[in-house]
């Protein structure tokens, strides 16, 4: 006639024991405004550099010179995009991609006047996710949350980071 009454209690107390833990939204980063001069530049560099490219036969290296800055001038002229971070006790969500525990190695939550949560992965891609948390009540929530479940371990961002930055990225 169907299940057990024990069974059904069993898995609906399981879906029910899962932590909703804390969430919040944050953009990709500060949006920085560049003059039209400033896009001329860069076309006007990578135009060279590819010209340059070709007259000494690396018609490739031209290629690969153009896409890569012109691709770098996409991605400073859009605006930041909006991610919805969640920390739970299965992992750390950032728009539907899930990154379990047992893939991460630390974290550590810097408070100072932006504060940040830094998280080394396993990964090869994403070895550091540098996630900004918003205000300092929510920092130490997520510090006093995390320490259950990772090792805290203090970090300082990569040098690519703060190249992201200076760019605007």
């Amino acid at each position: 006639m169907g299940y057990p009454v024990s069974v059904f209690l069993c898995v609906y107390n399981r879906s029910m024991a899962e932590d909703s833990g804390i969430s919040w939204r944050v953009d990709t980063h500060e949006h920085q405004e560049y003059s039209n001069d400033w896009y001329w530049g860069l076309g006007l560099i990578a135009a060279a550099g590819a010209g340059l490219a070709v007259f000494f036969g690396n018609a490739l290296f031209a290629v690969i010179l153009l896409l890569g800055l012109g691709s770098f001038g996409v991605l400073i002229a859009r605006g930041p995009r909006e991610h919805e971070v969640r920390v739970t006790s299965r992992g750390l969500h950032m728009d539907g991609t899930l990154y379990r525990w047992s893939g991460v190695d630390s974290f550590w939550v810097e408070e100072n006047r932006e504060p940040h949560l830094l998280v080394t992965t396993q990964g090869i891609l994403h070895p550091q996710l540098i996630i900004p948390i918003g205000d300092i009540n929510r920092a130490r929530n997520v510090r006093e949350y995390l320490r259950r479940i990772v090792k805290e371990e203090e970090q300082e961002p990569h040098l690519g980071h703060h190249v992201a930055q200076m760019f605007g990225l």
